[in-house]
């Protein structure tokens, strides 16, 4: 079922996420653990985000509520579900890490499950579940959602991944840096203690981690 345009004047659900929720990020090593991607880069589900001025993308950050969560949506994104390819190369993991990041305060974002869904009128399985290919049309809705009149901080989702932990992609536009504050510095994965991380959590899910 393919997903519609957006339509306009937008009121979607929001829900807060209260001051003190930690978040995990998985991030270039090269960034900050709460600088925000500036709009650059390969497409995602709801990013690069064009809103208001297209010559000025709006900086992002994705996080999750739960380390697996955050390395099912980047280090195990494309590891397939079965057979002997479900297995991921620790040189992969090569210039990414895990960074905890605790919010300083309540953020107010668009719910993208559940009654939030409904309100807005289309299905999990037309925003939240399809592949690369509607990337151009899911980033369309994070654009409209931006826009809408709540003017929301972000957007929080059951993660495609992982549906035992939230997703967040945050507006940075909107969210100060600042806001979010690193707990411990980033720990890369390819080395103790991210690669026990991704050790464990692969584990967890029957993904063979090869050095």
């Amino acid at each position: 079922m393919a997903l519609p345009p957006p339509p306009p004047n937008l009121d979607p659900l929001i829900a807060e996420l209260p001051a003190g929720s930690v978040l995990y990020r998985v991030h270039a090593l090269r960034r900050d653990p709460a600088e925000f991607n500036p709009g650059v880069g390969a497409p995602s589900r709801f990013a690069p985000l064009e809103a208001g001025d297209p010559r000025k993308p709006v900086p992002t950050l994705y996080a999750s509520s739960t380390i697996q969560g955050a390395l099912s949506e980047s280090a195990f994104h494309d590891v397939p579900f079965r057979g002997p390819a479900k297995r991921i190369l620790i040189s992969r993991l090569h210039g990414s890490a895990l960074s905890p990041l605790a919010l300083n305060t309540p953020l107010q974002l668009v719910q993208l499950a559940g009654p939030g869904l409904r309100r807005l009128g289309v299905k999990r399985r037309q925003i939240i579940e399809g592949g690369p290919r509607t990337y151009a049309r899911t980033t369309e809705w994070a654009a409209a959602l931006h826009d809408s009149a709540s003017a929301p901080a972000g957007l929080t989702w059951m993660s495609r991944q992982d549906d035992t932990a939230r997703a967040y992609v945050l507006f940075g536009d909107r969210v100060d840096s600042r806001e979010l504050i690193a707990l411990s510095g980033p720990m890369p994965l390819d080395v103790s203690p991210g690669l026990d991380f991704v050790e464990q959590a692969a584990v967890e899910a029957g993904i063979t981690v090869v050095r």
